[in-house]
């Protein structure tokens, strides 16, 4: 999740070069990003300005892209900018 406050340039490049270090590291799943403005309840607080999400087919391909040797730099990049990275597992409901 990057902030609302982070330069759009900066985060499209982050976002570009995360893509490509997840796609090279474990052949990751759909990559996606939020597309305009955020909506909803949890958008009104106005921190969050773009949603990336990256899905792996298992635990240890996200554990593996994550710690990438290329994506290290990214990550701290990342990081500085104030983004948060949430971590998660999905079971069907």
């Amino acid at each position: 999740m990057f902030p609302k406050s982070a330069d759009p340039t900066e985060v499209d490049a982050l976002i570009e070069r995360i893509a490509s270090s997840f796609k090279a590291s474990a052949g990751s799943q759909p990559i996606t990003r939020s597309d305009g403005a955020l909506m909803g309840p949890g958008a009104r607080a106005g921190e969050a300005g773009c949603i990336f999400e990256a899905d792996f087919a298992t635990l240890e391909d996200a554990m593996t892209a994550l710690g990438a040797d290329d994506f290290q730099e990214t990550k701290t990049s990342t990081e500085e900018l104030g983004s948060t990275i949430f971590l998660f597992e999905l079971r069907e409901v």
